[in-house]
């Protein structure tokens, strides 16, 4: 049609110059011409190369529109003519293509399209315009559109961004919030989270509470983000009431779901009490080499512990049923936690243990009272852990139905310190209490059990027994065999007052020297005769030589036995002086034999 055009202007353009002559005739209209036809193919490539541009530059558009996540449209101007819509436009409005043309659903036409715009055509562009769009006759959706005026294939259009309001928080989605911020304020550790710009974002009542006035100083200061270098800072603090603390704050990074560092989690723990403690122990490994290994290896494995560990928290309502936890708790009970919400407490917990948690879940939800208990946990693994727990009550504030609030941390360590500092301990009374040599009660274990018996006689008003016992001619089997063996002799005859004894309660221990004493509750006078006779039999029996006695080839021994039903008036100092008459009178008429005296026995 160009080339067509170009020919008949060349054409009249002849016809316009009759005047010329024949040769110079041919000569201009040939010039002319080629004039004329150049100027012709100029306009034609011009005409092309804009719509080769324009069309470049509506392929560009599409392709940028194309890719965007929100809805966006092309609509023409003048009567709202819908000339493109990307696949995000296509999904939220129910615009169709067909071919290469786009439809509006049936509920929109392009004159409502056109009466949206009109009120908008004052200026270039506009932002967050509401509107409800009818996309048929059960549906209508709200949009906030955004707009900005361009040309699209030589004409005015609208470029036109749909984006729907933002939707309040889900009730649910509310109460997990209200539900984690009241787990956070119930929690006695510190916590605050920090952007990545180390702006303080959010807290707990306890962080608020101790860093009231002076919140700076609670930060851990450096990049909120370089967490991996120090995980665990021991910082000294003052707190509120003026007392030195030590706090041990855990930093954590904060991700996205798709891995981007939001910020960081930061939790103190006051341990003041655990470097106290440790401090104490430490003391105690000193005084206590024998303990010392025991509990430098506890020291380690407690710290090692509290830096890794994460405590249990779990919600379960008055009915039992769990309705929160994290993950430490679940795996407590062998779950995960999204397969132990909606359970029971007596479809999971052993019923032993469910009796002893519901005594105190009475005291929370009955009485309002917040609870402390420990727990004994063999693990799915196998392992035996010892919990503390702390049970708070807690209202849903949707229902107000009443719940508890566990909390749980792993004192298993602590457990077994305390264990091993008691074993300790008791080693080292047991120590105090018996005679090195011969392996019996000393004189301080039978002063002691004298008191306790005395006392408890009185009140029962039975009769107490005391034999107290002399090896014969000692000295002189020490000035003859000598003391090595002396002290030999005096760990078998103590061998042999211990196989005399049967009872428990009954005691033998080393009064002094080559002295031996035998402590017999409940026990009558002819009783105290009894074993007193067994002491000579099995001494005999036991046949130690002794050729410097003057009595016996073998070693013997004078008995003095003394019975006192104990009265208010009364001391046990009577009776050891009633025992010891006795024994002097044995020794004064021959030794190797047993005198007796009751309470009605003259001195």
């Amino acid at each position: 049609m160009q080339k067509r055009d170009s020919l008949n202007l060349v054409g009249a353009a002849c016809a316009a110059f009759p005047c010329w002559g024949a040769a110079e005739e041919t000569l201009s209209l040939s010039m002319i011409g080629l004039v004329l036809l150049g100027i012709a193919v100029l306009t034609s490539l011009s005409a092309w190369l804009i719509h080769y541009l324009g069309t470049m530059a509506f392929k560009r558009l599409h392709a940028t529109i194309s890719r965007l996540p929100i809805a966006a449209a092309i609509i023409r101007r003048k009567d709202g003519k819908l000339f493109y819509a990307n696949s995000a436009c296509q999904a939220l409005l129910g615009v169709s293509k067909v071919g290469h043309r786009y439809y509006y659903p049936e509920g929109i036409g392009t004159h409502m399209v056109a009466d949206v715009l009109r009120p908008l055509q004052l200026g270039t562009g506009f932002e967050n315009v509401e509107d409800t769009l009818r996309i048929s006759d059960h549906k209508s959706i709200r949009v906030l559109i955004s707009g900005q005026l361009l040309s699209y294939r030589l004409q005015s259009a609208w470029l036109l961004f749909f984006t729907e309001p933002a939707k309040p928080a889900s009730p649910s989605v509310q109460l997990e919030q209200r539900i984690f911020q009241r787990v956070l304020n119930s929690l006695s550790e510190l916590v605050y989270f920090q952007d990545k710009a180390g702006n303080i974002i959010g807290t707990n009542t306890a962080f608020d509470r101790f860093w009231r006035g002076r919140r700076e100083e609670g930060l851990i200061q450096g990049d909120p983000t370089g967490v991996e270098e120090t995980p665990v800072i021991h910082t000294w603090t003052t707190a509120p009431d003026g007392s030195s603390r030590l706090l041990e704050t855990n930093k954590t990074t904060m991700t996205d779901e798709e891995g981007q560092v939001m910020g960081t989690l930061s939790i103190s723990h006051d341990v003041t009490d655990w470097h106290e403690m440790q401090e104490s122990l430490k003391q105690e490994i000193e005084k206590r080499e024998v303990t010392e290994q025991i509990l430098a290896q506890r020291n380690t494995l407690l710290n090692s512990i509290l830096n890794a560990s994460q405590d249990p928290i779990g919600l379960y309502n008055e009915h039992g049923v769990y309705v929160g936890c994290n993950e430490p708790f679940a795996r407590v009970l062998g779950f995960q936690a999204k397969e132990l919400i909606g359970k029971t407490a007596r479809n999971v917990i052993d019923p032993e243990m469910l009796q002893e948690f519901y005594q105190s879940d009475v005291k929370v939800l009955k009485e309002g009272l917040t609870v402390k208990t420990d727990a004994y946990v063999i693990l799915e693994t196998g392992e035996p852990v010892w919990y503390e727990i702390v049970k708070s009550p807690y209202r849903d504030p949707t229902d107000g139905s009443a719940g508890v609030l566990l909390i749980a941390r792993d004192v298993t360590e602590r457990k077994q310190a305390e264990q091993q500092l008691a074993d300790a301990i008791m080693e080292l009374q047991e120590l105090s209490f018996v005679d090195s040599l011969t392996k019996v009660a000393n004189r301080r274990s039978f002063d002691e059990h004298l008191r306790k018996l005395w006392h408890s006689h009185m009140r029962e008003q039975q009769p107490l027994t005391l034999i107290l016992c002399d090896i014969d001619s000692f000295k002189a089997y020490n000035d003859n065999y000598g003391h090595q063996q002396g002290d030999h002799a005096l760990q078998e005859v103590a061998q042999v007052f211990d196989s005399v004894i049967r009872r428990e309660t009954d005691e033998v221990a080393r009064y002094g020297g080559e002295e031996f004493a035998f402590l017999l509750p409940n026990t009558p006078l002819s009783g105290g005769e009894t074993v007193a006779q067994k002491i000579h039999d099995k001494l005999a029996d036991k046949a130690i030589p002794h050729g410097y006695s003057g009595i016996s080839d073998l070693m013997t021994v004078s008995l003095g036995v003394a019975t006192m039903t104990p009265m208010p008036t009364q001391d046990y100092g009577e009776l050891i002086a009633m025992a010891d008459k006795a024994l002097y009178k044995a020794k004064a008429e021959g030794r190797n034999t047993t005198r007796l005296m009751a309470e009605q026995d003259e001195f």
